[in-house]
């Protein structure tokens, strides 16, 4: 009885001591890598609406990839994404812009210290009824309408939301705070800036380039029978006016003039999923998948060509 009696206790013992070990192999800051680390955990990424379709074929490559990590992408305005990360209930974002020093001020007194990726440059596309008459819009046309004044050219512009990223980059291109009461529509989604554009012919709809070259299959009808317009650029054309589409050459090139660069934000603190999905965007392989949404990598993926002496 003895000698069972000792070899429960020694198992009982061993087992302590294996659990502890664990526990104190895996703790990294106070948490468990077992909860999370660059491949493996659960996080929630807050996502700028208006790039929707890129970050979700990049975590889709991604799950397949890191089979234990469970990303889940939550998709929001800009204005709701930063406002979440003031309160500290938002830590990684995909945005189109990096927060102030007054919006990251909690993180500044906690000392964390934010890891910035910029890993694609995406464009604003300006889109219309598919019989309108014009292919074509000057910028300074839009910029009317965003300061209240009245102009023939545009009926009405429509955007996604009143707290966008769209809006707020053409508010500031045309030096205007606030909306206007007049000529200018906030709806509640980039499909519903489509399909109005698509009903109602005159209008002009903003919407971030990647939703017309990877619309979800519901909006394929829709992308295919509305009209991307091309846009003056008074910043490189001095002389005589040309036009430029938000192609991936246009954009790559510096001709097309609404262009935004895209961040992750990663305000963890810690070496987790948000890095680890960081580094594999910026990757090769996560900058190929740049490249095929149609928006511009930060990097061009090599090609490797086999030569073969015959």
């Amino acid at each position: 009885m003895k000698y069972v009696y000792s070899l429960c206790i020694a198992a009982v013992f061993a087992s302590g001591i294996f659990v502890a070990c664990k526990n104190d192999a895996t703790l990294t800051n106070g948490q468990s890598q077992e909860d999370e680390n660059m491949t493996y955990g659960n996080l929630t990424l807050y996502t700028d609406v208006t790039v929707q379709p890129i970050v979700e074929d990049m975590l889709a490559v991604f799950g397949s990839i890191y089979t234990k990590a469970h990303i889940t992408q939550v998709n929001k305005s800009e204005s709701d994404i930063v406002n979440a990360m003031i309160r500290d209930s938002a830590h990684v974002a995909v945005l189109t812009r990096m927060l102030t020093d007054d919006e990251q001020a909690n993180f500044t007194k906690t000392g964390i210290k934010p890891k910035i990726t910029h890993f694609a440059t995406d464009a604003l596309a300006l889109i219309t009824n598919k019989t309108a008459t014009d292919s074509v819009i000057n910028l300074e046309e839009v910029y009317k309408v965003l300061q209240g004044n009245p102009t023939g050219k545009i009926k009405q512009l429509v955007f996604d939301s009143a707290g966008s990223s769209t809006i707020q980059m053409l508010m500031k291109e045309a030096g205007v705070s606030k909306i206007p009461s007049n000529g200018v529509s906030s709806l509640k989604s980039t499909r519903d800036v489509i399909k109005f554009v698509h009903d109602n012919a005159g209008s002009i709809g903003v919407v971030g380039v990647n939703w017309l070259v990877q619309p979800p299959e519901e909006l394929e009808q829709y992308v295919e029978n509305i009209k991307v317009l091309g846009v003056d650029n008074v910043k490189i054309d001095k002389g005589a006016k040309k036009y430029y589409k938000p192609s991936q050459s246009n954009i790559g090139g510096g001709l097309y003039p609404l262009t935004r660069k895209l961040y992750v934000l990663n305000y963890q603190g810690k070496m987790g999923l948000g890095m680890g999905f960081a580094n594999y965007i910026t990757s090769p392989d996560g900058q190929r998948i740049v490249l095929k949404s149609g928006l511009l990598p930060t990097e061009i993926p090599p090609r490797e060509i086999e030569v073969r002496n015959e």
